[in-house]
């Protein structure tokens, strides 16, 4: 899927007309929790019901696009994600070696990070509305790395396990835009626009494995440079390193603004 979609984006670009360069910046507010397990060498350890680090958070999420030439757009993206928390054990398990069992004092650290690149190609258009409004989609290839560092401690028995490992994304999928302009319309606002993200790929680095990410927002431009968004994003990992395995991601809303120059 990946390569077919590469080569037809370097066909594409031989019939392309270079446009004066499109930026946009958008930043916010992510609030996702962590959700789903760990393990090594044992069971499943639940982030919700084993452990409680379920905790909503709010970390800062930066975007930045540029469209180089016409219908197609870069996009470079990051986030830096980390919990933490303390309790009784539920259950009885094994990871890395160390016993837990039901009622143990546990603490445990979980930390994502996460820096990638996509780029996508609007070719089909299957709605226009006299220029006011457009429905397009788009397919999408991208390189993502992911940083993970987990620990697990039993505070009852004063042994700790961690984990720190790191895996590289090729991710393809597509994207959906809805785009109304609302000049006329609306008195405060330019355009409102609906988009939607789906992707998913292969993970490398020690044993690999595989990932997939959703993303869905309403984004309003109340002038040609300034807007705001309000979305939803979902990132799901499923990484592993020997008996090690991280089966786990972030979701949560997103508020932000952004500004287009």
């Amino acid at each position: 899927m990946l390569e077919v979609a590469l080569i037809s984006l370097c066909f594409g670009l031989q019939d392309i007309e270079p446009t004066q360069p499109q930026a946009l910046i958008r930043a916010g507010v992510w609030l996702p929790r962590l959700g789903g397990t760990i393990e090594d060498g044992g069971g499943e350890i639940d982030f919700e019901t084993s452990i409680d680090l379920r905790t909503k958070k709010t970390i800062p999420l930066v975007e930045f696009s540029i469209t180089p030439i016409e219908d197609i757009t870069m996009t470079m993206s990051f986030f830096d994600f980390s919990t933490s928390g303390t309790g009784q054990f539920v259950g009885n398990d094994v990871f890395g070696g160390m016993v837990m069992r039901d009622g143990d004092s546990w603490s445990a650290t979980t930390k994502l990070q996460s820096v990638g690149i996509e780029a996508s190609w609007n070719i089909w258009t299957p709605y226009t509305a006299n220029d006011s409004a457009t429905l397009s989609f788009a397919p999408v290839v991208g390189i993502r790395w992911f940083g993970v560092e987990s620990t697990l401690g039993n505070r009852t028995t004063f042994q700790d396990v961690l984990h720190k490992n790191s895996w590289i994304a090729i991710q393809g999928g597509f994207e959906m835009a809805f785009v109304w302009d609302t000049r006329e319309t609306l008195s405060w606002a330019d355009t409102v626009s609906i988009e939607a993200q789906l992707l998913v790929g292969s993970m490398f680095g020690a044993d690999g494995g595989a990932m997939a990410s959703v993303q869905a927002g309403l984004s309003i431009d109340f002038t040609p440079s300034i807007g705001g968004v309000f979305g939803y994003r979902l990132q799901e990992l499923r990484a592993e390193d020997g008996d090690y395995a991280f089966n786990a991601g972030l979701q949560g809303l997103f508020i932000g603004g952004e500004i287009r120059f």
